[in-house]
């Protein structure tokens, strides 16, 4: 099913506004929306439409969909997970059991996983929302190989910090490793303060924890 509720945003390389504000601000992007053709329906579970804007050429250039978990993407979630983890790191028993299994270890103990999806539907990243002991992780984020650079991994961030406020967390947690300099400063971009530096006892390429107070 379609959520009744979706949130529009205008896109501007990093930058990310409410499509409403976007539109006060700029007199073409009302005409810019309506001569956009629909070429794709509202995938199920969406929960917000991101509009990629060319300022210059005053142009919606392309369209992205958020949407909470959904079955018909698991393989989506364990394939792109796997292959950065596998590239970068040793893939643990946590990480398996995670990747075979979202229901039963993120979605049903109360989390959920976001995707970013292509107009065409395509999984182009993933963030898992994970709940363990009342509290909120942040994990699992990736973005496919052909769209890194292009800012996806935002949309991820802002949806999965959005979702767990409106559960009521007070505050979400990641764990990570320092050698992904990348994502630090993308946490970091997004509010995230290091909290611990150190080996974890339990993760193997963890060495930096980090928290975002709600």
């Amino acid at each position: 099913m379609v959520n009744t509720t979706i949130t529009t945003y205008a896109m501007i390389r990093n930058e990310i506004v409410e499509w409403s504000d976007f539109a006060a601000r700029n007199e073409w992007a009302a005409a810019a929306l309506e001569k956009r053709p629909v070429t794709t329906t509202i995938p199920d579970q969406c929960v917000a439409v991101y509009y990629v804007i060319d300022k210059e050429k005053k142009e919606i250039v392309k369209k992205l969909y958020c949407t909470t978990y959904d079955s018909k993407y698991k393989s989506d979630f364990k394939d792109l997970n796997l292959k950065w983890v596998s590239t970068l790191f040793k893939v643990e028993p946590s990480d398996l059991k995670q990747l075979n299994d979202p229901e039963g270890s993120i979605v049903v103990p109360g989390g959920n996983i976001i995707f970013v999806l292509e107009e065409d539907h395509k999984v182009a990243g993933t963030v898992a929302m994970i709940v363990h002991e009342g509290a909120c992780e942040l994990g699992k984020m990736t973005v496919a190989d052909q769209h890194q650079g292009k800012g996806y991994a935002h949309p991820l961030m802002r949806e999965g910090i959005a979702w767990a406020r409106r559960q009521g967390y007070p505050d979400i947690t990641l764990y990570s490793s320092t050698t992904l300099e990348k994502a630090i400063r993308l946490y970091e971009k997004h509010g995230f303060v290091t909290t611990h530096l150190g080996k974890h006892p339990y993760y193997e390429r963890c060495n930096i924890i980090m928290n975002l107070k709600l």
